[in-house]
């Protein structure tokens, strides 16, 4: 395994699959418009999100657990309300690793 770049850190095939479900969970308009909206307002019901959105309360729930998978976004069960707040460390953290990834500043390890 040779060095790439001067960070010299190494990424395992599990750290690959963590970045494609990232990546992939940012790849729909409607999620980004999720993602801004907890980002810029904080965090929201999911009901208001659907509103806001104009998409169905099962569409909702199917982009949300995308986005949760992906540890972009956390759930929170309060009574008979699941409201949303954006993970924002995480975010940063998974941005980082895709910015090294993309840079050429690690060393993918199978």
């Amino acid at each position: 395994m040779s060095p790439v770049g001067h960070w010299g850190s190494v990424l395992s095939q599990a750290s690959l699959r963590e970045l494609k479900s990232y990546y992939r969970a940012l790849g729909d308009v409607n999620r980004l418009r999720i993602v801004q909206i907890l980002a810029t307002e904080g965090e929201q019901p999911v009901s208001f999100l659907a509103r806001r959105l104009r998409i169905s309360q099962p569409l909702m729930s199917w982009h949300l657990r995308r986005l949760r998978h992906a540890g972009i976004i956390r759930m929170e069960r309060l009574g008979r309300e699941v409201r949303c707040s954006f993970a924002r460390e995480r975010f940063a953290e998974l941005n980082a690793r895709g910015f090294r990834l993309l840079l050429n500043r690690v060393e993918v390890h199978p």
